[in-house]
């Protein structure tokens, strides 16, 4: 397409939204106002969007009216029948953008890859697959000179993965990372007194949706563990999700059986969590769910579970759904760089999710733009 007010070519992005949970729908409601953005620099086409059993598709671009409509307009289909509808029409930098948690489409991620398509993840699954097979998407992304965007999945809309990234890249040398990486776990422990049931503040969370529907998956603390491992492996330590040392918020036996098994322990809960939350009350302490990683020499140490910090400490000084990351480096040794903020949340994820668009867009368009000088 060309930009008649300037006589330039522009670019064209042509994106598949793969997710229409509470995330993709937040990031549809962006698209309109973030496509507009890119209006003089970037024409930016959302072409499809795919649950697990059902796509729309338009090669041309979906309308709003397409995509608010989406159990109307979409037909019966699979990831792999979407793939190659899109493979066959032959388009310029493809955008995948994965908001799902599916393992199912990670196992996808080579093939986009191989295909030349850019990814932009909220998905923590490709990110903590095994380190072999990290390698490999790795190295194919590289090959074929592919963008892989995951700011959305630790931290939220928080510049943690850049901030690491552009450390490493200015010369610093990161020492240890902290802090608390789950909005969910931080909303129920900063909400805690030690009075009310801490169960039935775990059912105000799940309704609120700051928890999964089975809230054990939150509590199990295996979110964490890979939001850990992510930044372990942008900060150059190849380790896998067995090498970090895992303590569930409440003990194994209290997560053990059905959900309604968990509900019927509600009187053991309650009791656990009142008496640890005293024992840190006692000594002027806060309880958190902490997870740290300290690199020395090339070994990572790692450890995720609930402790107890002064209140003076930054990382127990929290807002409901906060995340904090504590960097220590080199360069932040005795005053340690402290990244804040919602780390929970369909808008500020979308968000990230933009970010990273955001990044792949302005490159294109730089890219572009040298482009069309050197042909004039």
């Amino acid at each position: 397409m060309v930009n008649k007010a300037v006589g330039k070519k522009l670019a064209q992005v042509n994106i598949v939204l793969l997710g229409k949970g509470n995330v993709g729908n937040a990031w549809l409601s962006l698209f309109e106002e973030q496509k507009a953005r890119y209006a003089d620099t970037v024409i930016v086409n959302l072409i499809a969007v795919a649950n697990s059993t059902k796509y729309l598709l338009n090669l041309a671009g979906l309308s709003v009216d397409e995509f608010n409509e989406f159990s109307k307009n979409s037909v019966s289909g699979n990831l792999s029948g979407l793939t190659e509808k899109v493979t066959q029409a032959n388009l310029d930098n493809i955008v995948i953008i994965d908001v799902t948690a599916s393992q199912d489409i990670t196992l996808s991620y080579p093939e986009f890859a191989a295909l030349g398509w850019n990814i932009i993840s909220a998905n923590k699954i490709p990110g903590t697959v095994s380190s072999e097979r990290y390698k490999r998407l790795i190295s194919l992304l590289k090959t074929n000179a592919c963008y892989w965007g995951i700011n959305a999945t630790v931290g939220a809309a928080l510049p943690i993965q850049s901030s690491l990234v552009e450390l490493i890249q200015a010369g610093d040398r990161i020492l240890s990372i902290s802090g608390v990486f789950s909005g969910s776990l931080s909303y129920l422990l900063v909400n805690y007194d030690g009075k009310t049931s801490f169960t039935d503040l775990i059912k105000q969370a799940r309704d609120a949706g700051f928890t999964e529907p089975d809230p054990r998956d939150d509590l199990s603390g295996a979110d964490v563990q890979k939001k850990l491992l992510i930044l372990a492996r942008l900060a150059g330590y190849i380790i896998n999700l067995d090498d970090i040392d895992v303590k569930p918020l409440l003990p194994e036996t209290f997560l053990e059986g059905s959900l309604a098994d968990f509900w019927g322990k509600k009187d053991q809960i309650d009791s656990y969590m009142a008496e640890t939350f005293a024992n840190a009350a006692q000594q002027n302490q806060k309880l958190v769910y902490q997870a740290k990683v300290s690199f020395v020499d090339k070994v990572a140490l790692t450890s995720v579970s609930l402790t107890s910090l002064p209140s003076s400490n930054a990382v127990t000084q929290l807002s409901p759904t906060d995340n904090v990351f504590t960097l220590k480096t080199d360069f932040y040794n005795e005053n340690p760089l402290i990244i804040r903020g919602p780390g929970a949340g369909a808008i500020v994820t979308a968000t990230a999710v933009n970010i990273d668009l955001n990044k792949f867009v302005t490159q294109l368009a730089i890219s572009n733009e040298t482009s069309n000088h050197n042909k004039n």
